[in-house]
């Protein structure tokens, strides 16, 4: 997922409003990023802005909580900008469907909505999700999504790659798991991680097989299908 194409939707899902040179005392009130994506374990991240004057930030939905919501006893001086950065914190998403929202930053008569999409997914990279759905067609942000991994039916090795931002597991969805496929480990702490995937060859002409996991990071958790395909008939 390239994140400078979700960069632009998020622009697009909330009006932006800022001005930056307009004022003849040269007030100003300027955005550093403009929109920001999460995967559904991120709980952190930050606004930055400059500006010459008092600021107050207020959240916009349940979700987002501001650490510093004001700064209002900064002195207007036209030859000092003030770089601002504000912590923000969010619970995980653990609906499995992408929401958004935005903080509203207010300076001096001007303001803007910094849009924040945080996905239902974790950071899953192999397999790379399926869209059931989309929050808008063209921005390649899913609205509700699935990961499955597809091997033909002589294969019999193959991986499962994320980052996460908790320690995590890798587990069949429903006990006992599958005599067909083994995991090379099931948990690990939170970063960059790769399991390996042990498969025995599906010798069967007529039907696929699959096994459901779920990954867990947190709170959050995300089915992963392994699906092998049948054999060639001869």
């Amino acid at each position: 997922m390239e994140k400078t194409r979700l960069l632009l939707l998020t622009c697009s899902l909330l009006t932006l409003l800022y001005s930056c040179n307009n004022d003849p005392e040269r007030h100003q009130l300027s955005p550093i990023e403009k929109g920001f994506i999460l995967y559904a374990d991120q709980t952190a991240d930050s606004l930055l802005f400059y500006t010459f004057d008092s600021w107050k930030v207020e959240s916009q939905a349940d979700w987002i909580t501001i650490e510093s919501d004001s700064h209002m006893d900064i002195k207007y001086d036209f030859n000092k900008r003030y770089l601002c950065k504000v912590f923000v914190s969010f619970t995980p998403n653990t609906t499995g469907k992408t929401r958004y929202s935005s903080v509203l930053v207010e300076s001096y008569d001007y303001s803007y909505a910094s849009p924040f999409v945080q996905l239902g997914l974790l950071n899953v990279s192999r397999p790379y999700f399926t869209a059931d759905s989309w929050l808008d067609e063209q921005s390649g942000i899913p609205d509700v999504a699935h990961y499955e991994l597809i091997d033909s039916a002589n294969w019999t090795s193959d991986s499962i790659c994320f980052t996460v931002e908790n320690n995590w597991m890798l587990v069949p969805d429903s006990e006992p798991g599958p005599d067909w496929l083994s995991l090379d480990k099931t948990s690990a702490s939170k970063g960059k991680n790769t399991v390996h995937l042990t498969l025995t060859e599906n010798t069967d002409t007529e039907n696929a097989r699959e096994a459901k996991l779920r990954l867990l990071s947190g709170t959050v958790s995300n089915l992963i299908t392994v699906r092998q395909l049948p054999a060639r008939k001869e």
